[in-house]
């Protein structure tokens, strides 16, 4: 699924292809982009997204994703744009959304945990996005170009599916010193040391990790502690930061010790726990 230098024969194993969606077309089926990135949508013109959503409606009409308005004028409802699923798949404009997608969307917005990852390579970038809903997990993997590829699997799964993506397949345990990294500003984000990407290479993966919290289970939460990953064949190192502190924890890591910290990471998605508390109680 994935450009990147992640294991993604893991992710095929692991969970299902369900459909591939633009970010306009998300728009027009009413999602609100929430926690998930919009990379096409938000670099465009306001007075060209009415015309990009246009266009994104004739193509779900085209591929049968959307049924025609009920009084069969796709035009009048390209004017109004969004067609949030409601009830027996009914958008607010009459149109009908497809059944697989329609359960693909209800998922998404329905997932109270949102596991999070933000990953660089040397040069490419993209989002992975795991929505748990009890059993089940949607896997979104959105590119730069606005692109959401969307898999379905099992939370069971969710472990070895964070790790596939955020580790680098060819990674290494880390060697070195441990250090701080400290801001001005407690806002700012802390930027990596050159010296460390120097030490990894081109071929090392960084991504940046966070479980997201949605509902009423988030009020007064906040958002969670940041987990940084560098990963590649030259050593692994992981960084992590609390929200507003202004200082990130910097230092070698192994890639099963690695394993442990993101499975730690997927289980308080699951179950509610801080991250730091299924580490130390070892749900992996």
């Amino acid at each position: 699924m994935s450009t990147m230098t992640t294991d993604a024969t893991q992710e095929k194993r692991l969970a299902t292809p369900v459909e591939t969606l633009t970010d306009e077309e998300l728009a027009v089926l009413g999602q609100a982009a929430g926690v998930v990135v919009t990379p096409y949508l938000t670099d465009l013109d306001e007075a060209l997204r009415d015309q990009a959503q246009a266009t994104a409606l004739r193509g779900l009409l085209a591929r049968g994703i959307v049924s025609p308005p009920e009084d069969g004028s796709p035009e009048r409802a390209a004017g109004r744009m969004h067609a949030e699923p409601a009830e027996e798949g009914r958008g607010e404009v009459g149109l009908m959304v497809r059944q697989d997608v329609l359960s693909l969307l209800t998922l998404r917005q329905a997932a109270p945990s949102v596991v999070a990852v933000a990953r660089t390579g040397a040069f490419a970038q993209d989002f992975w996005y795991a929505h748990v809903v009890d059993e089940y997990v949607l896997l979104e993997e959105v590119s730069t170009d606005g692109l959401h590829r969307f898999a379905l699997g099992h939370t069971a799964d969710l472990p070895a599916l964070v790790a596939g993506a955020a580790l680098h397949p060819a990674a290494t345990d880390g060697a070195g010193e441990p250090t701080t990294l400290t801001a001005t500003d407690p806002a700012t984000v802390v930027d990596v040391p050159p010296e460390l990407t120097e030490r990894l290479g081109a071929t090392y993966l960084r991504c940046d990790v966070v479980v997201v919290r949605r509902g009423p289970q988030a009020e007064g939460a906040g958002p969670g502690p940041l987990t940084g990953v560098f990963s590649g064949p030259s050593g692994t190192w992981t960084l992590t930061a609390e929200p507003g502190s202004g200082r990130v924890q910097a230092g070698p890591a192994t890639t099963s010790d690695v394993r442990r910290r993101l499975a730690a990471l997927a289980a308080s998605a699951t179950t509610g726990t801080s991250a730091a508390a299924a580490y130390e109680k070892g749900d992996r």
